[in-house]
């Protein structure tokens, strides 16, 4: 419910702080002293335009409300808005959305709450088992689903075919490729010592010459190993050296004779060396197209792999969508009946107590109708649109309630409908509820709004002493030299404001039977 509203700089109003009950809270005024104006600052929230509102002499107006807790604010300055959410910046779109859920607005120059079909759509369904609109919604999402999938299969067929070929060719490339894991780096080893065949000769040679040959490393060694075993006949601490200068020794024969061979095998190899850099080129043409290394080539084709496999797919698939969808437009029809049906017999039983409501409010000859219009095909929301249609008076045609209610009129519309359907916000807002009423229908407009406030929180802009004094709370608003100011009612005060709505006057009769009014409720 509405807790708080400030207002700046709105219209001719400079400042005010109000605080908010639950119930029937009213707003009174002498004509033209300005009643609307904390309906204007509301609209503002509900993204209603903002031109020509800021004060005179004023840069900026700022409307601050407080619903459940939370912080709704608009501020206006030089032609541009900045709303907010709990402080911080949102659109006005937003900022509208989420007031819209708290407030509702009856009024003929504010939002109707009922103005789109999406609202009135709700407002019967608020009637119906909420069962049957989540079946059919579950089985419209299915069916556009399929739908969806069906025409993006369909349009990328010529596509899927290039799509195919291309994948098809690559895969074919690398799979005659023969690619193994690491061979790039084993093929690169290779080439590097068939191109420098000279160069290893004649270092190896040179190693292996200095452990057998000229430098006979092996023979020095030897020596040493011979005078080391002598040595220890007369410390044998030096046995365990020796033991190590043997086996050292045995390590250089072998290595010399690895190095012996592997010189034997050093042979020129021309064409060895021609098809290891060919099949380098070629590994390295196939990372230019597909991937770092080879193992990143693999992966491209294990990748190329699942795609073709898929697009092999996507023909099995369309043959079988064509029987998915039909099966699901079949249920969606099915679901679709049901639910209209359901709402048929919900339109019904509005219109006959709405219209019955509505002629108790003061409007004797008025009819209303929930109408439902046939959709060309499924929507998401149901096979028909609803439309709700009014006519005032005899001879005259049902219309959307939109066009054919005036602001009094759809007012009291409003009130009707939010009286029989559960579909109104917490805060519901009237003005001009009673335009054009008196009499018996001012006392049955006072006793539905009461009714009406025992469920919701509403807030009335009104002349009718009748509804004023049905109220919890009470508000006057006074002009004076040009401003406007938001007084609190209680006591004397409340009395002598109702005596002011009952005849103009503060006599002695007419403070009496405000008394009475106040008594009365």
């Amino acid at each position: 419910m509405l807790e708080r509203l400030e207002v700046q700089n709105l219209a001719v109003l400079e400042s005010v702080a109000l605080d908010f009950d639950r119930g029937l809270t009213v707003l009174t005024g002498e004509t033209g002293a300005g009643k609307s104006v904390l309906v204007d600052a509301l609209s503002l929230l509900l993204g209603e335009k903002a031109e020509g509102m800021i004060r005179s002499g004023a840069d900026s107006l700022l409307v601050t409300a407080w619903f459940g807790g939370r912080v709704f604010s608009r501020r206006v300055a030089g032609g541009r808005s900045t709303p907010r959410l709990d402080g911080e910046v949102v659109s006005l779109r937003e900022l509208a959305e989420a007031t819209g859920e708290h407030l509702a607005i009856h009024a003929q120059h504010a939002a109707l709450a009922l103005a789109s079909r999406k609202a009135q759509r709700g407002l019967l369904d608020s009637l119906i088992e909420g069962a049957t609109l989540e079946a059919y919604r579950e089985r419209y999402a299915r069916w556009r689903g399929l739908l969806a999938e069906q025409e993006r299969l369909s349009q990328a067929a010529r596509e899927r075919e290039r799509r195919l070929d291309v994948l098809r060719f690559q895969l074919k490339e690398i799979d005659d490729a023969r690619l193994e894991p690491g061979e790039k780096q084993r093929l690169e080893n290779e080439v590097e010592r068939l191109r420098h065949l000279e160069t290893l000769r004649e270092r190896v040679g040179a190693a292996a010459g200095g452990l057998s040959g000229e430098g006979d490393g092996l023979g020095i060694v030897g020596a040493a190993l011979k005078e080391l075993r002598s040595a220890a006949r007369h410390d044998s601490g030096l046995d365990s050296l020796g033991n190590d200068l043997e086996a050292a020794l045995d390590s250089l024969r072998a290595i010399a004779r690895e190095l012996e061979d592997y010189l034997e095998g050093l042979e020129a190899d021309p064409a060895r060396l021609e098809e290891v850099e060919g099949r380098l080129a070629l590994i390295e043409r196939l990372e230019r197209k597909y991937g770092e290394g080879v193992e990143g080539i693999l992966a491209f084709a294990g990748e190329s792999r699942r795609e073709l496999a898929e697009l092999e797919g996507a023909e099995d698939r369309l043959a079988a969508l064509a029987g998915e969808v039909a099966k699901a437009h079949a249920e969606l029809t099915q679901a679709g009946e049901a639910l209209s049906e359901a709402r048929r017999a919900a339109a019904r039983d509005l219109s006959a107590k709405a219209t019955q409501e509505i002629r108790f409010l003061g409007m004797p000859e008025a009819r209303f109708e929930v109408g439902l219009v046939p959709l060309n095909e499924p929507g998401p929301e149901g096979l028909e649109e609803v439309q709700l249609l009014f006519s005032a008076n005899p001879g005259q045609g049902l219309a959307p309630l939109e066009k054919a209610a005036s602001g009094g009129e759809l007012s009291r519309v409003m009130l009707a409908l939010a009286l029989l359907t559960g579909s109104e916000a917490d805060t519901v807002v009237f003005d001009e509820v009673d335009a054009g009423v008196g009499g018996e229908a001012a006392w049955r407009v006072a006793e539905r709004l009461a009714r009406l406030a025992q469920r919701r929180q509403v807030l009335v802009v009104t002349h009718l002493p009748q509804i004023a004094a049905q109220a919890q709370q009470h508000y006057r608003v006074v002009k004076n030299k040009g401003r406007v100011e938001i007084q609190a009612l209680g006591g004397e005060e409340r009395v002598r404001e109702l005596a002011r709505m009952l005849s103009g006057s503060y006599s002695d009769a007419a403070m009496q039977h405000a008394r009475e009014l106040l008594q009365a409720r």
